[in-house]
């Protein structure tokens, strides 16, 4: 089975995001931010269809919050994160599919993850032609790469970081 698949963007993601923020309140406490991030969040976009989460909280109630997300169903997977961001991921039943992936990824607001990630979400937002030639280059990426992250991910980084560079020099 192939794990990276291109899917059209459906309309649908933004609610998927939404009942799920929604469902997590009752999980998180304190002052806290979420957003929601990746292809599902850029409309016609399209990828993986995984709803991905970005949750910003102060550095040092990181580890409390992972407790919450795992007591919300999540898995937390310390080998996917890094020095700024801890991951986590769930499987939750869909009404287009018999399962939708959440991705969750938990940071602090200082951190350079989460500026990337705002950055690059409004950037797409706001340029559809530039949301296009990512959408290229991530169904290519597909189908040539497959099952190897490390080459998909490397396949998508020059056009992510001449995007980010854009998106840095430009005011919002």
């Amino acid at each position: 089975m192939s794990k990276y698949v291109f899917k059209p963007y459906d309309p649908i993601f933004p609610i998927l995001f939404e009942n799920e923020k929604k469902r997590l309140l009752s999980y998180l406490t304190g002052n806290y931010r979420i957003e929601h991030i990746g292809s599902t969040a850029i409309p016609n976009l399209g990828g993986k269809g995984i709803i991905d989460i970005a949750i910003a909280i102060r550095k040092e109630q990181m580890q409390n919050f992972c407790q919450n997300l795992q007591k919300a169903g999540y898995t937390y997977e310390p080998e996917d994160g890094t020095n700024e961001r801890m991951f986590f991921w769930q499987d939750l039943l869909d009404t287009l599919e018999s399962n939708r992936r959440y991705h969750i990824h938990l940071t602090f607001p200082e951190s350079d993850e989460w500026k990337r990630v705002l950055l690059f979400r409004d950037y797409l937002k706001k340029h559809p032609s530039e949301a296009k030639k990512y959408a290229d280059i991530k169904k290519k990426a597909v189908n040539e790469i497959n099952v190897n992250k490390e080459k998909y991910m490397a396949a998508k980084s020059p056009l992510m970081e001449e995007l980010l560079k854009k998106a840095s020099t430009e005011k919002f």
